[in-house]
């Protein structure tokens, strides 16, 4: 459901960079390279692998996709690309611990960083690619108030700031976060606070279910639009050229599937 939602999303012809652990990432690239998006091409971040393309889905640092990746790049071009360059990326998808109603993430720690509660697996490339490329989503594979506070505690990608203009008066360039893809819904950012808000529910998602698992007060439209569920070629092309080995269906299972 994640990787057929974030497909939708992507562009022909776009520049795209995905982190290690990123099998639903992976899937939602090459996902919308077999439909809409050709011309899409999505580079490892860890790795420099540029569109491995083999039908299984693997970690993106996972060597074996060198073999079936179109080109390989080395780490101080990486690193040009990642580190320096405005919008030299269209996108990343980024998953995290915790994210906030203006769209911040949190991948490094859980409580006060000096004594955590949990330690995560740190900041890596994130504020880099939050930062600079011209826009990123959130994919979360849960929607609780643990995941979303209404203040992350470690800011290690910065989505609005602190809403509004912060982003850019602060200095960093245009961009920010698109959408957040949860089990319960898609949600985007409205355009003047920034503030997070519903774009649409799943099937058998009510508004208070929502509220409920989320720690802060989300914008919410006059209409509130139920998401399309995966149409039969998504599905298929998921399954049969994407994912063959079901990697997707054995890591995530859909907490709906009932």
């Amino acid at each position: 459901m994640l990787a057929v939602l974030l497909a939708r999303d992507l562009g022909d012809g776009e520049k795209a960079i995905v982190g290690t652990n990123s099998d639903i990432q992976v899937a939602a690239c090459n996902l919308a390279r077999q439909r809409q998006a050709p011309r899409l091409w999505w580079v490892s971040g860890p790795g420099g692998m540029t569109n491995p393309t083999e039908g299984i889905v693997r970690p993106a640092a996972d060597a074996e996709n060198i073999a079936v990746a179109q080109a390989v790049m080395d780490l101080p071009l990486m690193i040009d690309f990642i580190d320096w360059r405005i919008h030299f990326f269209d996108f990343a998808i980024l998953g995290a611990l915790q994210t906030d109603r203006f769209g911040n993430i949190n991948t490094v720690c859980i409580g006060d960083h000096a004594r955590p509660r949990l330690r995560g697996p740190g900041t890596v490339g994130i504020s880099a690619l939050t930062g600079l490329s011209r826009r990123f989503y959130i994919m979360m594979t849960r929607h609780d108030r643990g995941a979303f506070v209404p203040r992350v505690d470690f800011i290690c990608g910065a989505g609005h700031l602190d809403g509004g203009t912060s982003r850019t008066d602060r200095g960093l360039p245009e961009g920010g976060p698109r959408l957040v893809v949860t089990p319960l819904g898609v949600f985007d950012f409205a355009p003047n606070s920034k503030a997070m808000r519903i774009r649409s529910l799943h099937e058998g998602v009510s508004l208070e279910e929502a509220r409920d698992n989320t720690g802060f007060d989300l914008l919410v439209p006059d209409q509130v639009a139920r998401t399309a569920p995966p149409q039969a070629e998504e599905l298929f092309l998921l399954r049969r050229t994407v994912d063959t080995t079901g990697v997707l269906a054995r890591k995530f299972p859909w907490p709906r599937a009932a």
